[in-house]
């Protein structure tokens, strides 16, 4: 049992790796090149980019835990994990919002 636990761990990661880094690389210009007036600092957009990861690889897992279609098509052409897709479509806009850089209030100026 422990064996086939590691097992969907390890692969889940490797599968999900290029998809994890490339999303990570996507969020880095997201947040530091495209979003302007923003107040979050450096450290704390990495953080950002972190957590998502992490989160991502998290929800990917439990997507191949309950994957309810055949084996076959989790993966896309042979070379795009679907859960791990999946995973960043939920975790990036979460962490975004917590951190600061989508949908926040703006104060307005008569305050």
């Amino acid at each position: 049992m422990l064996a086939r636990i590691l097992e969907l761990f390890s692969l889940a990661f490797f599968i999900g790796a290029p998809i994890l880094v490339i999303s990570a690389v996507g969020q880095w210009v997201l947040q530091f090149r495209l979003i302007q007036n923003h107040n979050v600092e450096h450290l704390a957009g990495l953080l950002c980019i972190l957590y998502s990861a992490l989160t991502a690889y998290v929800l990917s897992l439990l997507v191949w835990i309950f994957w309810p279609l055949h084996p076959d098509l989790i993966m896309y052409n042979n070379r795009i994990s679907v859960p791990t897709v999946i995973g960043e479509l939920i975790a990036i806009p979460i962490w975004l919002k917590r951190f600061g850089y989508i949908f926040t209030q703006k104060k307005s100026a008569q305050e």
